[in-house]
Order: structure tokens, then C-alpha cells, then sequence
């Protein structure tokens, strides 16, 4: 289950450096079909040190850093005193921008392993948060958080300022506690109460509503409005596919409840290595 971890306490005006080089920096596309909005990644560290890999593999070996990672003197040293490097695989950057989010999903589906993961918030503020299954959650600024990547969940940021987080991935039989270093404390601030609004019956058929509009022209902005709903209402991050399911279904058009259904498999329980969803 997630969690958080530890705390730390960032250098500002050294962070700043560094999240400058970033903005001004390449960012891969990689994992794009999993975005509605703009959502993108940057390789720190992987497999090779080669800034082109930037698709997760699993593989036994310390993370090497990659061109863009060496440039980050900041982060570099963020990564080397409060983590486990030794067992450290991946390091990434991952960049949410205003009203976007990533669509409800499991992770390593494709793998034949998976990985310990931990977030770093670097940039982020009230109006981004992350969900667990039917739980929510904001990682505040500073804070280490396990995030069990293999359960249902999303992220997304609904700020004019993006959301920026270091992700960092570890061999995957460790006790995620065990893969900090140098961390205060954890607060008990994240322990409070869901602010999402209840999930009435009229919400729902206004949902199933989108029968009578959906099409093949607006099918992904109809997902989109879907993946954002848990968010916003006390429900699981799941139920966007029951919707969608049942959206299409109302409408009858078989094109359309066959291409859910492949989504519904792609994002929750199988998926192929390098497989890409158009949708």
C-alpha cells in the first residue's frame, strides 16, 4: 500500500538550479498512450547511461547515470544521500502539466519481474494528487513515498504550475523503508480526511449520460473526463472502465465496447513488452 517513508529538507535556491535545466531539456514521450494531457518523463539514471533508454526493463544492475543525469548536480546528490543506490535501478523525472492525468493502471504488467518505487516531490502544490485503488493522496513537497505501482493507480495535476517528481526505482524484493537514507521522520500531515466530494446515483447516470453523445471522435475525451472523476468523488479508480463499459454498451456500437475492453486489459491486467494502445 502506499505510503510515506521519509522526509527531507530541499535546498531551494540548488533545486531551482537544476529544475531550470530541466525546463529547458528534452523530455521522452515514452509511456505517452498512459497520459490524458501532457504527461513526460526524463531518464536520470537506467540500465546502459544511455539517454535514449528510456523504456523500464527489469535487469540486476546499479543504475548508471545518463548525460542529462550527470548535468543535475542537485539531484545527483539527492540521489546518492537519501537513497540506496547499490539497489537503485531507474531514476526518472516525471513531469505532470495543468489538468492532466494519467489514466487509471497497473505497472510491470509487461515485465517478468517489478520494482520497489519511491516518489521525491520536487514541484508540486494542493491541486496535485495521486490515488491508490479508491484511496487519495498528495505527495507534499520534500516527502519520500513508496507507491506500489503494481496496484491500480493514477496521478495528475490540475495547477497552472506542473507537478515534478523524481521517481526512482529499486531492485524489487526490498522493504521500501529499507531504501532511504538520511530522512526525517515522516509527519502524520498526509493522515487526513478524503476532501472528495460524495458519489451520488444522479452523478452516476449523468456519467452514463455520455451514452447518448460518445463516438469515435470523442472516445479519449470521454476517457479523459473519466479518469479525472475519482479525484474529484469518493470512488475507486477502476470504475471509470465500469462506466466506459457501460457507456458503450448503452450506445451499442461494438467497435467501441471491443476498443474498452482492449483498454480495460491493456492498463489493468495484461499487457505486452513495448506494446503501444491507440485509443
Amino acid at each position: 500500500m502506499t505510503k510515506i517513508v521519509g522526509t527531507i529538507k530541499l535546498n531551494e535556491s540548488r533545486l531551482a538550479v537544476d529544475l531550470n535545466t530541466l525546463s529547458n531539456s528534452k523530455f521522452s514521450d515514452a509511456y505517452s498512450d498512459f497520459a490524458c494531457g501532457k504527461w513526460e518523463g526524463c531518464v536520470l539514471r537506467n540500465r546502459s547511461g544511455m539517454q535514449e533508454e528510456d523504456i523500464v526493463i527489469t535487469h540486476s544492475a546499479p543504475a548508471i547515470a545518463t548525460p542529462l543525469g550527470r548535468s543535475l548536480p542537485y539531484l545527483n546528490e539527492l540521489l546518492e544521500t537519501h537513497f540506496d543506490v547499490g539497489a537503485m535501478r531507474y531514476a526518472r523525472i516525471i513531469r505532470i502539466s495543468e489538468n492532466a492525468c494519467i489514466i487509471p493502471h497497473r505497472d510491470y504488467l509487461e515485465l517478468n519481474g517489478k520494482f520497489v518505487r519511491l516518489h521525491l516531490a520536487l514541484d508540486t502544490n494542493s491541486r496535485c494528487a495521486h490515488t491508490e485503488e479508491d484511496k487519495i493522496y498528495h505527495m507534499g513537497l520534500g516527502e519520500i513515498w513508496f507507491l506500489d505501482a503494481s496496484r491500480p493507480h493514477s496521478a495528475a495535476c490540475f495547477s497552472t504550475t506542473p507537478r515534478v517528481h523524481l521517481m526512482v526505482d529499486f531492485e524489487g524484493s526490498l522493504d521500501p523503508s529499507a531504501l532511504v537514507r538520511n530522512v526525517e521522520k515522516p509527519s502524520a500531515r498526509h493522515e487526513t480526511v478524503d476532501p472528495r466530494q460524495e458519489w451520488t446515483n444522479n452523478q452516476l447516470e449523468g456519467v452514463l449520460g455520455l451514452s447518448e453523445i460518445i463516438s469515435e471522435a470523442n472516445y479519449r475525451e470521454i476517457v479523459s473526463i473519466l479518469a479525472k472523476l475519482h479525484f474529484f468523488y469518493k470512488v475507486d479508480c477502476r470504475e471509470m472502465y465500469t462506466w466506459l463499459k457501460e457507456i458503450c454498451g448503452r450506445r451499442g456500437d461494438l467497435a467501441l465496447i471491443e476498443k474498452t475492453n482492449a483498454l480495460e486489459r491493456f492498463f489493468l491486467s495484461d499487457r505486452a513488452a513495448n506494446e503501444v494502445i491507440v485509443y
